[in-house]
C-alpha cells in the first residue's frame, strides 16, 4: 500500500525508540504540558477499556485526550509528531522544551497515533503516525495535513478550537495499569495548574489560572468507570483535599526564594543569568502522628502518607521529581510528617539535570548541598517535635505484636574482616543500647543483638527479623551501622517476606520432631533457601561497603536504591495476588 506523507525519523531508529523511559504515567502527561502551554481552560481524557485474553481481564484498547486551547494551524501541525521539532525550541517561559515528548511517549504506549486540531474558526485538520504503516524503505510516515470532518463521538473532548488526540492500537500497557493511579499521579503532578486554591506569598489563595481537568473511564470496572473531574492533591497538605473535606490541613511552615546561576552549558536565548527557586516546607497535624507506626493507619493511607515521602521537585510549577534526598544516614518514619516543595525556573533545567521526558531532576552537588542547608534546620526541628510527641505517647503507641520466634541466633557464613575488630567503647555501647530500644524491641532480644554485636567472632554483617506496622511500604531491609557491624533490619511485615521467608519457617514449623524421611528433606530444602536469600541480603550489603570505600556509591544512591526495590517487590505480590 502507497502512502504519502514525510518521515518522522528513519523506521529502524523509530521503533527502536518505542524501548524510552516513559512510563504511561509521564507520556500522558507530555499532552497534558501541551494543553497548557495552548492556554487551554478544559482537558478532557478519556480512557477505553476491553477484555481481551485467556483471563478476560479489562486493557485500555484506546487513550483519547482532547483540549480547548488555541489549536495548531496546517504548518506546526504537520510538525507535530516529527521528533525534535518544536514550537518552541529552548523555551524556558513554559513547561514545554525540548519537542521530543508528544511522539516519544505515545510510541512507548501504542502503534497509532492521530491528531486534530484548529484554530479558532477554522476547520479541523488531521494527521496521524501509524507504525505498522511503512514505505518501500521501511519508514514509518507521518501523513500530510489534510481538512477533515470531526469525528462524532469525540466532540465533548474539545471546544470551538483546540486539539484532540487519540493513540490506539495500545501494544504495551497491560492489565496492570490502574486509572485511580494515573488519577492520582496527576492530581499530584498537576495541582498548581487544576487546583481551586494555590500557595503564594505564604497564604492559600484562589487560583486565577485554573484548569478544569475532567478523566472519563470506559469499561474498566463499576468502581471507576464513569466521569469526574481529576482534583488537585497537595503533598504539603497546606491546601484542603477535595476528596477528603473533613481532614485537618497542613502548617505551612515558611516558603521562601533562592538565586542560583544559569549554567553556561545551557544557557536560555534570553540570556537570563540568575534563576530563582522556590522552597516552601510544611507539617503535618499532630493528630495524623501521634505514635509511631501511625503512617500504616487506614486514615493515612487513603491520604497518601506513604506516597509522599521525601521531596517534591517541580519544574515551572510541574512535578518532575519526588524522592528521597538529601538526607544522611537515611530518610526515617520520623521523617514522613513534614514536606518540602522545591519550585524552579526553567533556565535551571541543567543544574537539576532534568531528562527530556520531564521526569526526574537530580540536582548537581553545590546545588544540592545549599538546598540540604536551607531545608536541614527546620528538617531536624520538626523531627524532634514528632519525636517528642511519640514519647509523650508511649502508652499508645500503634505497632504490630512481636511474634514469637523473631530474631535471629545465628546468621550464615561470612567473609571475615581482614582485620581483627577493636571492642566497643562504653560510649558506643550506650548509642548502640539508645538505639536498640527506639526499636522497640523486646528487653530480651536486644540483650541477645548487643551480645552480638560485641562478640568479636559474630559476622561482620547481623541479620535481625522486625515486625513493624507499615506492611508494605517501608523498605523490606534497613541497613544500619552499630559499633564495628552493620545491622540488617529485616522487615518481616514487607511483603516479600510475609509471602516468602515466613512461609519457608512455617515449612520448618510443621516437620519439627518427625521422623518422616519426605518431611525431613522438605525441611532441609526449606533451611537451604532460607540461607540462600538470607547470602542475598548479605552480599548486597558487601557490595555496597565496598562500593561506599571505593567512593561509587553514596548513601543517597542506596536510600533510593533500597526504597525504589522495596515498592516493586510489593508491586510484584501484589500483582501476583491479582492472577
Amino acid at each position: 500500500m502507497s502512502v504519502n506523507g514525510i518521515l518522522p525519523i528513519h523506521g529502524k531508529a523509530l521503533l527502536a525508540l518505542r524501548n524510552n523511559d516513559f512510563s504511561p504515567e509521564s507520556a500522558i502527561a507530555e499532552l497534558v504540558d501541551n494543553s497548557i502551554q495552548a492556554d487551554s481552560k478544559n482537558m478532557k481524557i478519556r480512557l477505553t477499556y476491553e477484555k481481551v485474553g485467556s483471563k478476560n481481564k479489562p486493557q485500555p484498547i484506546e487513550i483519547a485526550f482532547g483540549d480547548d486551547g488555541e489549536g495548531m494551524n496546517k504548518e506546526i501541525l504537520q510538525k507535530c509528531l516529527v521528533l525534535g521539532e518544536s514550537t518552541r525550541p529552548n523555551d524556558r517561559k513554559g513547561i514545554g522544551r525540548f519537542g521530543v515528548g508528544m511522539t516519544n511517549g505515545a510510541i512507548s504506549l501504542c502503534n497509532k497515533i492521530e491528531v486534530y486540531s484548529r484554530e479558532d474558526k477554522g476547520n479541523w485538520q488531521h494527521i496521524e503516525l501509524d507504525l505498522k504503516n511503512v514505505n518501500s524503505e521501511g519508514s514509518p510516515l507521518v501523513t500530510y495535513v489534510k481538512e477533515v470532518e470531526f469525528p462524532e463521538n469525540y466532540k465533548d473532548l474539545v471546544g470551538n478550537s483546540g486539539t484532540l488526540v487519540i493513540w490506539s492500537d495500545i501494544d504495551r500497557l497491560g492489565s496492570s495499569f490502574k486509572t485511580e493511579d494515573l488519577r492520582y499521579w496527576l492530581a499530584r503532578t498537576f495541582r498548581k495548574y487544576i487546583g481551586d486554591q494555590i500557595i503564594e506569598n505564604k497564604k492559600v489563595v484562589d487560583n486565577p489560572n485554573k484548569i478544569k481537568f475532567t478523566m472519563d473511564v470506559i469499561g474498566e470496572s463499576a468502581k471507576t468507570d464513569g466521569s469526574s473531574e481529576i482534583h488537585a492533591f497537595d503533598p504539603l497538605y497546606v491546601i484542603p483535599n477535595k476528596n477528603r473535606p473533613s481532614d485537618a490541613t497542613a502548617e505551612l511552615i515558611d516558603e521562601w526564594d533562592i538565586d542560583f546561576e544559569v549554567s553556561d552549558i545551557d544557557k536560555p536565548d534570553d540570556g537570563t543569568k540568575i534563576g530563582k527557586i522556590r522552597i516552601r516546607m510544611s507539617f503535618t497535624p499532630e493528630e495524623w502522628r501521634k505514635a509511631e507506626g501511625a503512617g500504616g493507619l487506614p486514615e493515612n493511607t487513603a491520604r497518601h502518607v506513604k506516597d509522599n515521602e521525601g521531596i517534591s521537585i517541580l519544574r515551572h510549577h510541574r512535578e518532575v521529581s519526588f524522592s528521597k534526598m538529601f538526607w544522611e544516614p537515611s530518610f526515617k518514619d520520623l521523617d514522613r510528617w513534614w514536606s518540602c516543595e522545591i519550585d524552579f525556573d526553567p533556565v535551571l533545567d541543567h543544574q537539576f539535570s532534568v531528562k527530556n521526558i520531564k521526569v526526574g531532576a537530580r540536582p548537581i552537588p553545590d546545588l544540592r548541598k545549599e538546598l540540604q542547608n536551607e531545608i536541614n534546620g527546620t528538617r531536624k526541628s520538626k523531627v524532634t517535635k514528632v519525636r517528642d510527641v511519640w514519647d509523650k505517647n508511649k502508652s499508645n503507641l500503634i505497632t504490630s505484636p512481636q511474634k514469637p520466634g523473631g530474631g535471629r541466633i545465628s546468621d550464615p557464613p561470612q567473609p571475615r574482616p581482614s582485620k581483627p575488630q577493636k571492642p566497643i567503647s562504653p560510649k558506643e555501647r550506650k548509642q548502640i543500647e539508645e538505639k536498640l530500644k527506639k526499636k522497640k524491641l523486646k528487653e530480651e532480644e536486644q540483650i541477645e543483638i548487643l551480645k552480638r554485636i560485641e562478640d568479636p567472632k559474630s559476622p561482620p554483617i547481623l541479620l535481625q527479623e522486625r515486625y513493624i506496622d507499615v506492611k508494605s511500604t517501608d523498605d523490606y531491609i534497613e541497613v544500619e551501622p552499630m559499633g564495628n557491624k552493620t545491622i540488617a533490619w529485616m522487615n518481616m511485615n514487607h511483603q516479600f517476606f510475609q509471602k516468602v521467608y515466613t512461609k519457608i519457617k512455617e515449612i520448618n514449623e510443621l516437620g519439627e520432631g518427625s521422623k518422616d524421611p519426605q518431611k525431613g528433606a522438605l525441611i532441609d530444602i526449606a533451611t537451604n533457601l532460607k540461607v540462600d536469600i538470607d547470602n542475598i541480603i548479605i552480599s548486597y550489603i558487601i557490595s555496597k561497603n565496598t562500593l561506599n570505600k571505593l567512593d561509587q556509591f553514596d548513601s543517597e544512591t542506596h536510600e533510593n536504591l533500597m526504597y525504589h526495590q522495596s515498592k516493586a517487590l510489593s508491586k510484584l505480590y501484589e500483582k501476583s495476588d491479582e492472577t
